[in-house]
């Protein structure tokens, strides 16, 4: 039996309904939030359809064995290479492997994943074979922002949404993962609610990553700490992650601010985070999230921006 995790169960029950009646789509579109385990889904659903045993998957067949071992022919993935889009060349060659016969006389599964990183020729590329799909072929999107695909991409696709698991299921599944000294709340707060990226991403680094930003804060807004002091600082780290903690902490303050003194993500940082929203317009704390938000997406872009001068556009408003 396939593993599934459990805010996930009622989607894979549906998707399974599919398969036993014989409906299976040849095109489907994983949505959801990121690291909300849309990929661990779409492996699933690769692993059940090509396996031969009775126990799906069984583990133990001949086409189990090659998933595990990840030689599988009729298996295919398709991401990001080197680059922050996905290539036409790309698409080509997964053309080519749809129009060949399976060879191992089964099911064929492609996923693609990022799905809104294909550029508009491999987007137009990918529609001619939904349009005209080989027989027992699937083409598997995984997409964190669904609206960013071409609206004939996903008018051909059936739409499965994934979303997020609730604060207890999150905080039992958590608890059974790591070790009891976890503070797994804390851990879960800082994560957005999203247990996988606690494992994934909240590491020792991150949080003392956190720490750090989070005592430049108020230096900034007095103006002790000079921005380009700091942002020299912080790019030494990755930018992309410094970025989403400030956007995360600054969130956090105008929380604290309109709800009386509460804070949400990041409780154990509540007296750095009430000392900046006492000396900050929750105005202007609105206008850094914009800007925050605007360098986020020049650096998930394809411009290449230097990161550091990012940084500095950002800490410049800080204050």
């Amino acid at each position: 039996m396939i593993s599934v995790l459990p805010w996930q169960a009622s989607s894979w029950q549906r998707v399974r309904a599919l398969i036993t009646d014989g409906k299976m789509p040849h095109g489907i579109l994983l949505a959801g939030p990121s690291e909300s385990g849309k990929g661990n889904f779409a492996a699933g659903l690769g692993k059940y359809l090509l396996c031969r045993g009775q126990e799906k998957p069984c583990g133990e067949c001949r086409q189990c064995n090659l998933v595990a071992a990840g030689t599988h022919p009729d298996l295919l993935t398709v991401t990001l290479e080197d680059a922050k889009q996905i290539r036409i060349e790309q698409i080509r060659e997964l053309i080519h492997w749809a129009t060949q016969s399976s060879q191992q006389g089964g099911y064929k599964v492609c996923t693609i994943d990022p799905a809104d990183k294909l550029n508009t020729q491999s987007a137009n590329a990918l529609l001619k074979v939904l349009e005209e799909p080989p027989p027992n072929t699937l083409i598997c999107l995984v997409s964190d922002q669904p609206t960013r695909l071409l609206p004939t991409l996903r008018s051909r696709c059936q739409r499965i949404d994934l979303g997020s698991p609730s604060q207890q299921e999150a905080v039992v599944w958590l608890q059974g993962q790591m070790d009891p000294s976890a503070d797994v709340e804390l851990l879960l707060g800082i994560a957005g609610g999203m247990p996988l990226r606690v494992l994934n991403s909240i590491d020792e680094d991150y949080l003392k990553l956190r720490q750090e930003l989070a005592s430049h804060l108020v230096p900034l807004s007095e103006g002790v700490r000079s921005p380009m002091e700091v942002a020299a600082l912080m790019a030494k780290e990755e930018v992309g992650r410094v970025l989403e903690l400030l956007y995360q902490l600054v969130s956090d303050s105008i929380t604290f601010t309109l709800s009386g003194g509460k804070v949400v993500r990041n409780r154990d940082l509540s007296e750095v985070i009430e000392l900046y929203s006492s000396m900050t317009p929750v105005s202007e704390r609105y206008a850094l999230l914009d800007h925050i938000s605007e360098a986020r997406g020049q650096l998930n872009g394809t411009s290449n921006p230097n990161g550091q001068m990012l940084l500095e556009g950002v800490f410049v408003k800080v204050g």
